[in-house]
């Protein structure tokens, strides 16, 4: 999620070519708050929880406790082993598709140019495979989303971002204000968390996300550090590092975190999905999340009830 700019238009060229060479790739004035940032810089060496040991229904008191104390310290968690290689396989392909289509297009709605050249995203159709349980209720996610937004927590968009080779550095920002903006001067709980879905291997090579840990805690009291603000020249006195993670990983992330988009140094395009998820007392849903009956119908009542705020449509809207 970014800003809305001008990127180039040699997008469709690279979706047909480079970004389907990597599905084959997929299947194998301010107060600080409470909270310091890491003195590392470069590749991502925080704590990882490991999907693989553990049962989402059952994830233990001891292991949860870390991973929660990780979001609210660090701002983001990576979980490893969340997708078996088929799975990210079958999303990069359908995700390759769709993005193929909708840029050669005359007129679409769902792909739009983001901040930094030859970055850009696409609004998500809520239909297989990527309105999967796994993949948009990810059991181990869902008990950690509990956890922090509470159980009535729901989805309030679904997005994806793409840098294509030659991507250029997005500004450093935010994806969200504090709920209360320049009203308070502490930092609020997390009332947004974004997770990551990478379709491939994320690398410094091919651009894996630039973040800057605790940054979430930042508090500003001017009227100009919303989304829309850049923080490039504030963010060179702190501490980063890059969420470079292998396919199978997803990373649950603050809103309020400071990150950028950086260069694909790589011949292949680099993608994720992006689902947004909210407490529940917050209204805000993006126009473009929207529920197919024929989706809805599947969905076992425990994922309908995190998609509630979204409006059912009604017809045969079945793939992407």
């Amino acid at each position: 999620m970014a800003a809305h700019t001008s990127a180039t238009g040699a997008a469709a060229t690279d979706a047909a070519g480079a970004s389907a060479a990597n599905t084959d790739a997929a299947e194998t004035g301010e107060n600080r708050g409470a909270g310091t940032l890491p003195a590392t810089d470069g590749a991502f060496d925080g704590p990882v929880l490991d999907a693989a040991r553990v049962d989402g229904a059952d994830l233990d008191a001891d292991t949860l406790t870390r991973a929660l104390r990780t979001l609210r310290d660090a701002g983001m968690l990576v979980i490893a082993h969340a997708y078996t290689a088929e799975q990210v396989g079958r999303l990069r392909r359908s995700y390759d598709a769709l993005l193929r289509r909708e840029l050669g297009a005359e007129e679409t709605a769902r792909v739009q140019p983001t901040d930094g050249a030859r970055h850009v995203q696409m609004q998500m159709p809520l239909v297989p495979p990527f309105s999967d349980v796994e993949t948009v209720a990810h059991t181990v996610v869902v008990r950690i989303l509990s956890a922090v937004l509470g159980e009535s927590f729901h989805c309030c968009y679904y997005n994806s971002n793409t840098a294509f080779p030659g991507s250029t550095h997005q500004r450093v920002h935010r994806d969200t204000n504090p709920v209360f903006a320049s009203e308070q001067s502490v930092p609020t709980p997390t009332t947004a968390l974004v997770l990551n879905i990478p379709l491939c291997d994320f690398t410094v090579e091919n651009g894996a996300t630039e973040v800057w840990p605790g940054s979430h805690l930042i508090v500003d009291t001017a009227a100009d550090t919303g989304p829309g603000a850049d923080l490039t020249t504030r963010a060179q006195a702190l501490a980063s590092t890059r969420v470079d993670v292998p396919t199978g990983s997803v990373v649950l992330r603050d809103l309020r975190l400071w990150h950028r988009g950086v260069p694909n140094h790589s011949d292949a395009a680099r993608s994720m999905l992006a689902v947004v998820y909210q407490r529940g007392w917050l209204a805000w849903r993006a126009p473009s999340l929207r529920v197919p009956a024929a989706t809805w119908q599947t969905w076992p009542d425990h994922v309908r009830s995190i998609f509630a705020a979204a409006p059912v449509e009604r017809g045969d809207h079945t793939e992407a």
